[in-house]
């Protein structure tokens, strides 16, 4: 019987990589129902249900690969993300806790729960998770760049632009952190700096609505319309329902 569930199992590994997803989940299921605690299969189960969007039942494969390793802290960390993606941001950190309970070194988990830190508005606590996630890793660009979200939330923009800086040092192509970086050098009016800032977001993230859009917003105070109006037109045009205004 185990050598059945393998065959099943190695056949939805295959067809996983020809991209024939469906087929691929039916496979695993077989492997499942052949032997209940194949973890294997529960993983390969999950990251395809990932990849077709069906978050719930990612969490169904998920909760049941905890049931078989309760203390695999990249389990529960996964497990955090799905709770992230379906919104249930208070139960995604509940997961991210347990990881770091099990590895309280892990940057990217105290990242992971920063993030939805902020979702949830708490700045405050999320500085706090995004500075540990340095402290374990100083090279992590997104924890700089999301923890001078966090300090621009809290309209400390000085603070925020340190650590967009300290993104755009270890990574000149952050498009994320020279968007966010305009942003905050709009907020205290150092208008030409944020167009550069903008400018060079928008080499990086030409199909991200929200540059051209902030882009069109300072263009405006500094009395560049017909400069605005082009980067409006193109905020509309990546994401037509988009106000301008």
């Amino acid at each position: 019987m185990k050598n059945d569930a393998i065959a099943y199992y190695s056949r939805g590994v295959a067809l996983s990589i020809l991209d024939r997803y469906e087929e691929a989940l039916e496979h695993y299921d077989k492997a499942i129902q052949i032997q209940p605690d194949f973890a294997d299969a529960w993983s390969m189960r999950a990251t395809i249900l990932l990849l077709l969007g069906r978050y719930e039942n990612a969490l169904e494969a998920y909760a049941n690969l905890l049931n078989v390793y309760p203390d695999n802290p990249s389990l529960w960390r996964d497990y955090g993300g799905v709770l992230d993606a379906l919104g249930r941001h208070e139960k995604a950190i509940e997961a991210y806790d347990k990881a770091l309970e099990i590895e309280p070194e892990n940057a990217k988990v105290w990242r992971d729960k920063g993030s939805a830190l902020i979702i949830l508005e708490n700045y405050e606590g999320a500085i706090e998770c995004l500075g540990k996630a340095i402290e374990f890793n100083p090279s992590y660009e997104k924890a700089w760049r999301d923890r001078g979200w966090a300090y621009d939330m809290l309209g400390m923009y000085d603070k925020a632009l340190q650590d967009y800086d300290k993104a755009i040092e270890l990574n000149p192509n952050y498009g994320r952190a020279w968007r966010d970086r305009g942003c905050s050098l709009d907020m205290i009016g150092k208008y030409e700096d944020a167009i550069k800032s903008f400018d060079r977001a928008a080499q990086l993230l030409p199909d991200d609505a929200d540059v051209w859009h902030s882009r069109g917003l300072v263009l405006i105070t500094l009395g560049k319309h017909k400069e605005a109006l082009e980067s409006f037109d193109k905020a509309v045009k990546l994401k037509p329902n988009y106000k301008t205004i």
